[in-house]
């Protein structure tokens, strides 16, 4: 039996995720923006584009997408990911489909980037594995370390299903050589 599904993310998925907000996470939005996790849950929908959650034993436990930066016509997209514990139960699963939500993303935004907090391990370890590249040197913000991340459309290669917004069962990608 499967114990998760992905789904639209809409705005009544926010108090459950919010209440249950992994330390990590809870740490990077008051480090970045000086935000509670609802606040930064209610944010990044409402910016975003395009943007899931997973609901793990019939329970929202992480939301994600990407949310355009600048203008109307830029081509960059900031991704984000937050949640509760539940994404470990789940973690091989999610990973397995990682790498085709961030292609869904790159086809609406050819270049991502935004900030992860230093010592958020985990989102770390996602980040690289979905084929981002982080900065060497970390920056401040509000007085701690940032990682900047990005990931270009032109530097990676593959096909996929023809998936749309909102279901993907599509291969998975791999970095150009």
């Amino acid at each position: 039996m499967k114990i998760w599904k992905i789904v639209p993310a809409l705005p009544e998925h926010i108090p459950a995720i919010a209440a249950r907000m992994r330390e990590e996470d809870r740490r990077e939005v008051w480090a970045s923006h000086r935000h509670t996790p609802g606040q930064a849950l209610e944010n990044g929908l409402a910016r975003s584009e395009l943007a899931w959650t997973c609901f793990v034993h019939g329970k929202p436990a992480f939301m994600w997408g990407a949310a355009r930066q600048g203008s109307l016509i830029s081509r960059t997209g900031a991704p984000w990911l937050l949640g509760t514990e539940g994404i470990y139960m789940v973690r091989r699963e999610f990973l397995k489909q990682s790498r085709a939500y961030v292609e869904l993303m790159q086809k609406r935004f050819p270049r991502l980037e935004n900030f992860v907090h230093a010592e958020n391990r985990l989102s770390i370890r996602w980040l690289q594995w979905c084929g981002f590249v982080l900065d060497d040197i970390p920056e401040l913000i509000n007085d701690e370390d940032f990682f900047m991340f990005r990931r270009n459309a032109d530097v990676y290669t593959g096909s996929s299903n023809d998936c749309g917004d909102r279901h993907l069962n599509c291969r998975q990608h791999v970095r150009a050589e």
